[in-house]
C-alpha cells in the first residue's frame, strides 16, 4: 500500500505567497481524470499535470464538458468566505447537497441592527423608508426583547451561569428578526456543485442574488477557469404556470394556516410502507444470503417471532450514540408534512441529504415562544408581525419578489420532507437532544413518535443523545 496526501486545504494567503501559476486545484482535477485511462502512477500524473498547466486545462474542459464526466470537477475543492448577505439569501445557497455551511447562530450570537436594504429599492426612496423604519423597528424590539427575557430568566433560573442565561434570551428574542438581518458563513464546496449554485443564483429575482453570482464567478474563474462552463439561467426550471392552462384550482387566496399551529397538526406522516420491521430485517439478511429480493422478503416474513426478536437484538447489539445503523434502514422512506417556522426551517434546511419541497402561498401567521408572553411583549410583536405583512403584501407587483425580506423568523412555513429511515436516525439523534433548540426538538420527538408506532422495533432507539440508552 501507498498513500500520498496529495493536497489539503490552506489559508489563502499562504497560497498567494508562493504566486505560481499551478497553484490552482486544476491541476488535482486533471491529473484524477486521467487515472481510468493510464497505466501510470497517481503522483505522476499529478507531476505532469503540473508541469503543464495549460494542457492541464484543457484536458478539464474536454473531459468535464465534452465528454461528460463531471464528477472529475469535484475533485476542486473551494473554502468560501461569504460575509454579509441576508438570512433570505441562505435559502438559496444553502439548497445545495454536497457542500458544508457554518453560519453565524442567532442563537448564541446578539445581533446588531443590520439588515440588507434591496438595491431594487435604490430608485423608490418612499418605499425604501417604509421597509427601513420596518426593519430598525424589528431590530429594536429585538434588543428590547433580549434584555426582558435575559432579566426573566436571572430571576426564574438563577444558578444558570450568564453565558448560558443569555443564551436562552437569544434563543427566543430572534424569532422578531427578519429574514434580511444580514449573517456570515463559512462554505466548502467543489467546482461541480458552485456550477450549480451559480445557475440557481441566476435564475433568483433577487438583485443580491445576482450580485453572489457575480462575486463567485469572478473571483473562482480566475483560480480555476477549465472547472465551471454553464453558469447562467437557461431557461429551464421544471415549474408550472397554472395561468397558461387557464386552471388555478389548486391555488388557494387565503391558505389555511391556523389548523398547522396546533401542535398534533405540526407533522403528518403523508406515506410510509407497510410491514417496515420485516424489511429492514430482509435488507439485512439480503447482504449475506442467496436468495433473491422477493423470496429472502418472504422467508423473513415466515419467520417466528420470537426469531425475529433474536434478530433484531443482533441488529442493535453494541450500538452506541454515535454510531449510523446500517444502510438497509435507507430502504424504508417516510413521507412528512411539517409545520414550523422560519427560525427552525434554517436549522431543519441543514439536513440537505432528504427531499424538502417548501409549500407555496405568503403564511402572514406567526407562531411565538411561550416566553414572549412572561414578558408581556405579545401585543407589540403581533403588532410588528400586522406591520410586516402588511408592508410586505402591499408592494407593487415588480417588487414581490422582495416580500420575503420583511418574513419573520416567527412566520409560519409548511413543507414536505421525504426521509430514509438512516437519516431519521441521524435527524433525531441530533435534534431530540438535549441541547437542541425547543421547536425543532418538538418537530423531531413528534417524528420519531409516528416513526415508532409504524416500526416499533426498527424504531426502537430514535431518540436524542443525551437520551441514548444502550441496548441490552
Amino acid at each position: 500500500m501507498k498513500l500520498i496526501v496529495a493536497g489539503y486545504n490552506i489559508d489563502r494567503s499562504l497560497i498567494d505567497a508562493i504566486d505560481s501559476e499551478t497553484a490552482t486545484p486544476e491541476v488535482l482535477s486533471a491529473a484524477y481524470a486521467r487515472i481510468s485511462r493510464s497505466i501510470k502512477q497517481v503522483d505522476e500524473l499529478r507531476s505532469e499535470a503540473l508541469s503543464e498547466i495549460s494542457k492541464a486545462r484543457s484536458s478539464n474542459k474536454n473531459i468535464i464538458f465534452e465528454m461528460g464526466h463531471s464528477s472529475v470537477a469535484e475533485h476542486a475543492v473551494f473554502n468560501l468566505d461569504l460575509i454579509g448577505v441576508s438570512r433570505l439569501l441562505t435559502d438559496t445557497v444553502q439548497r445545495t447537497r454536497l457542500a458544508s455551511f457554518t453560519e453565524k447562530s442567532q442563537r448564541y450570537v446578539t445581533f446588531s441592527k443590520d439588515y440588507v436594504v434591496p438595491a431594487e429599492l435604490a430608485k423608490r426612496p418612499k418605499i425604501k423608508k417604509q421597509y427601513k423604519q420596518l426593519m430598525d423597528a424589528l431590530f429594536a424590539e429585538y434588543e428590547t426583547s433580549f434584555n426582558a427575557l435575559n432579566e426573566l430568566y436571572q430571576t426564574e433560573l438563577p444558578g444558570l451561569k450568564p453565558r448560558e442565561r443569555e443564551a436562552m434570551a437569544k434563543e427566543d428574542a430572534r424569532y422578531i428578526l427578519p429574514l434580511a438581518t444580514k449573517t456570515q458563513m463559512g462554505i466548502t464546496i467543489n467546482a461541480r456543485s458552485l456550477e450549480n449554485l451559480l445557475r440557481r443564483l441566476a435564475k433568483s429575482k433577487l438583485a443580491e442574488a445576482h450580485e453572489l453570482h457575480t462575486e463567485l464567478y469572478t473571483q473562482v474563474s480566475a483560480i480555476t477557469p477549465s472547472l465551471i462552463r454553464y453558469i447562467e439561467d437557461d431557461g429551464f426550471s421544471g415549474g408550472i404556470d397554472l395561468n397558461k392552462v387557464n386552471y388555478t384550482g389548486f391555488l388557494q387566496q387565503e391558505l389555511p394556516w391556523l389548523e398547522e399551529l396546533d401542535l398534533q397538526a405540526k407533522l403528518r406522516i403523508i406515506s410510509s410502507p407497510q410491514n417496515i420491521d420485516d424489511s429492514i430485517l430482509a435488507a439485512i439478511i439480503y447482504q449475506q444470503g442467496e436468495l433473491n429480493w422477493n423470496d429472502t422478503k418472504d422467508t423473513v416474513a415466515r419467520l417466528p417471532r420470537l426469531v425475529k426478536q433474536q434478530l433484531w437484538k443482533q441488529v442493535f447489539s453494541q450500538l452506541k450514540a454515535w454510531h449510523k445503523v446500517p444502510r438497509a434502514f435507507e430502504t424504508i422512506e417516510f413521507g412528512f408534512e411539517i409545520s414550523m417556522s422560519e427560525c427552525c426551517w434554517a436549522q431543519f434546511k441543514r439536513h440537505r441529504l432528504t427531499t424538502m419541497l417548501r409549500k407555496g402561498g405568503y403564511s402572514t401567521v406567526t407562531k411565538l415562544p411561550s416566553a414572549i408572553a412572561r414578558i408581556n411583549r405579545t401585543k407589540v410583536w403581533e403588532d410588528l408581525a400586522d406591520t410586516a405583512n402588511d408592508f410586505a403584501l402591499s408592494l407593487p407587483p415588480a417588487f414581490k419578489h422582495i416580500a420575503p425580506y420583511c418574513r419573520l423568523n416567527a412566520s409560519i412555513l409548511t413543507v414536505y420532507t421525504k426521509m430514509n429511515l438512516r437519516e431519521i436516525y441521524h435527524f433525531v439523534r441530533l435534534r431530540s437532544d438535549e441541547h437542541a433548540q425547543w421547536e425543532i426538538k418538538e418537530i423531531s420527538k413528534l417524528m420519531a413518535d409516528r416513526v415508532r408506532s409504524a416500526a416499533p422495533k426498527a424504531g426502537e432507539f430514535l431518540c436524542g443523545k443525551s437520551e441514548y440508552c444502550k441496548p441490552v
